[in-house]
């Protein structure tokens, strides 16, 4: 990797940091630890590896990313929105009533996420069933989980 990349991505990833510490401050509760260690994975992941499109979504062709450490979203939720999947005012919402921003990913809320998450290690089998549910329907797309 080239050095300007090097120090743009060092640089996003304390933006990121400052926005989940923002998050977990205005609602007074999360994980900062499991949030704040997983940021540069999820950014190789989102910026470099994935086959992804925040303008749609529900691609059937893009890759899919499992969260098994639910509870270390924030990270998860602030790359989307810096990605544009939604607005990153919506970040302010974190687990508030009627926000799509809860305590643990929901795909049926927040868009750009792939699979409801929480009990640590569900993650493992929930990523292995969407490859293997690719591989039967010879689908392209890749599957990623990150395990806590």
């Amino acid at each position: 990797m080239r050095r300007k990349t090097i120090m743009r991505y060092d640089k996003k990833a304390k933006e990121l940091r400052a926005e989940i510490l923002k998050m977990l401050y205005a609602c007074q509760s999360g994980h900062p630890g499991g949030s704040l260690s997983c940021v540069e994975m999820l950014m190789a992941l989102y910026y470099e590896v994935m086959k992804v499109d925040p303008k749609n979504p529900k691609d059937p062709d893009r890759d899919r990313f499992v969260l098994s450490k639910g509870h270390a979203c924030p990270t998860l939720y602030a790359i989307l929105a810096d990605l544009g999947y939604f607005p990153k005012e919506d970040l302010a919402g974190l687990r508030q009533i009627d926000s799509h921003l809860q305590g643990h990913p929901d795909c049926t809320k927040t868009p750009g996420v792939d699979m409801n998450t929480g009990s640590l290690g569900q993650g493992a089998s929930l990523a292995m069933g969407l490859a293997l549910a690719a591989k039967h329907a010879g689908a392209d797309y890749k599957v990623y989980t990150v395990l806590g």
